[in-house]
């Protein structure tokens, strides 16, 4: 881990790297990687029975922001099981977006230790960006039903 704070040291934070807000450009990578996975398994992390029991619960005495941030990481998490599922099939699809996000070079992110690698990919999971890219592309197979 030491290695890759000092390659990296103006792009570190305590966990050893630093991601900058998704763009435009992660677009491409993120594209090959759900095409790899599969459209239809990002699809289901919308349409579950959990997310539909959850948005259910919510009356309108409660908070609908609190709804949202419930949602929102449960999507998250169904999203993180589908990549992770489908790791191996999109390996260097994967690397190639961390290492965008992170200034790091691919070798570097290969030789993360396993606990930091997957730190990295749920912390890009987590980001609001990319639950906000996953939103748009729900409505748009929504309004093609």
């Amino acid at each position: 881990m030491n290695k890759v704070v000092e390659m990296n040291q103006d792009n570190v934070n305590e966990k050893g790297y630093t991601l900058r807000a998704l763009c435009s450009k992660d677009v491409f990578p993120m594209s090959k990687i759900i095409s790899k996975i599969g459209i239809n398994e990002f699809t289901k992390a919308f349409e579950g029975d959990d997310i539909k029991t959850l948005v259910a619960s919510f009356g309108e005495d409660k908070n609908l922001d609190d709804a949202a941030t419930i949602v929102g990481v449960t999507v998250a998490l169904d999203i993180a099981n589908v990549i992770l599922g489908n790791i191996s099939s999109c390996e260097q699809e994967i690397y190639s977006l961390l290492s965008g996000l992170s200034g790091m070079t691919k070798k570097d992110i290969e030789n993360l230790p396993m606990n930091v690698f997957f730190e990295m990919v749920i912390d890009v999971i987590k980001k609001d960006e990319f639950k906000d890219f996953f939103k748009v592309v729900s409505r748009l197979f929504k309004s093609g039903n």
